[in-house]
């Protein structure tokens, strides 16, 4: 009996020292981990940090590549770079941490902040007409001003407004149903044209004094011509214009057709008061349509000092594919207030000064003129027509950690 308490004793300790091993191998670890995910925590906080005061930087600054060099925060240091990326308009900002000896980094691509990212951009004189019952808008919109709506009007992207908003009509009652914010300015640039004038005349197409005819084919030509009753040449997009940007100066663009390929049409309006405007005579579209085929790869930007206004082809309706942009005029709609009633259907994208009825704003019988669809083309959130204007600051393409 004795002996058997003995083994026994001698059991329970060889257990309890066991367990008292393994509990203390148990916190050991844990230590171990615990001390790592904080030094890693820490570490990557830093470059973090490092990443966002960089940002905040360039966002305040367009033009800020100055960086920064072992800069002390939070017990360690971190440094960035800011350099620009060849071949493009894009930034890479690196943010190193260095903490306890350990290096880590994050990497965030930016690219300029494009125009072409709105469904619609509208001016200060964008509060002259108001969006009614039955427009509709499907990407972001900002206005630099006031908005102004009448009835039902449907928003489906964030809306943005410098000076606030006007609601009449009965119900006035617009849906913002990606959300509302006021107190945001985001102007034009002063100087695209400048730019688009000097790309034009290095490795585009340009004319001056004299307006453009052109029909895009579906099979990446165009035909062009100087006048109405003018001679008709063919070419290919890419030969035509090979890095896409079609410009005239002192003179007026009519366009229609199907655009196969990329490229921005530019009427430009350098000094006195002829030319800078578009005319949309037909439809004008893509062969690949981004609505049904996301990988399309078509894309026009239409981009004039002036009006861009929709021809009377006497059709009910009308459809539009690009990102349009008016420095100084807006959208019109010919005999918008005594043609038939129908649809315009726009998409891409409107940025310009002034909103235009495209309607009579009447009911029923009475009614005349187009609704408006604004569809926005969701690859213009990532990408863009050619050489299409931006806004002054940049946005992040990329953050790799």
């Amino acid at each position: 009996m004795g002996r058997s308490s003995i083994f026994l004793v001698m059991g329970f300790t060889l257990v309890f020292l066991m367990t008292g091993r393994n509990l203390s191998n148990v916190s050991t670890e844990a230590f171990k981990t615990a001390i790592n995910y904080y030094e890693n925590t820490s570490i990557h906080n830093i470059a973090e940090a490092g990443a966002n005061f960089a940002c905040n930087q360039i966002f305040l600054v367009g033009n800020w590549r100055t960086g920064y060099s072992n800069i002390p925060f939070a017990g360690g240091t971190f440094s960035v770079t800011v350099t620009p990326v060849s071949g493009t308009k894009n930034i890479q900002v690196v943010s190193t941490a260095i903490y306890d000896g350990s290096n880590y980094s994050i990497k965030i691509l930016l690219q300029p902040s494009s125009f072409a990212k709105f469904a619609f951009w509208g001016g200060s004189g964008a509060a002259a007409a108001a969006w009614e019952t039955g427009d509709t808008v499907t990407g972001p919109m900002h206005v630099e001003g006031t908005l102004k709506t009448y009835g039902q009007p449907v928003f489906q992207g964030k809306v943005t407004t410098k000076t606030g908003l006007i609601k009449s009509g009965s119900p006035a009652k617009p849906y913002f149903n990606g959300g509302y914010e006021t107190g945001v300015s985001i102007p034009l640039p002063t100087t695209a044209f400048s730019t688009l004038d000097s790309i034009a005349s290095n490795g585009g197409y340009k004319q001056v004094g004299t307006d453009l005819y052109l029909t895009f084919l579906p099979n990446g030509r165009l035909l062009w011509k100087t006048s109405p009753t003018g001679t008709v040449t063919e070419a290919e997009l890419t030969a035509f214009a090979p890095n896409g940007i079609i410009e005239v100066d002192k003179a007026n663009i009519y366009v229609q057709g199907t655009v196969k390929g990329r490229a921005s049409i530019v009427a430009n309006k350098s000094s006195g008061t002829v030319g800078g405007k578009v005319f949309v005579e037909n439809d004008l579209v893509y062969s690949a349509d981004p609505r049904i085929d996301p990988s399309s790869t078509d894309m026009l930007g239409i981009i004039s000092k002036g009006d861009i206004q929709i021809m009377d082809n006497g059709a009910t309706s009308f459809n539009v594919m690009a990102s349009m942009y008016s420095e100084g005029g807006g959208m019109s709609v010919k005999n918008g207030t005594s043609r038939p009633a129908g649809t315009l259907t726009v998409v891409g994208g409107m940025i310009v000064k002034n909103l235009y009825a495209t309607s009579n704003g009447a009911s029923g019988a009475l009614r005349k003129g187009y609704n408006l669809s604004l569809q926005y083309d969701q690859r213009f959130l990532t990408d863009n027509p050619p050489e299409f204007p931006t806004t002054s600051s940049y946005e992040i393409l990329s953050w790799l950690e």
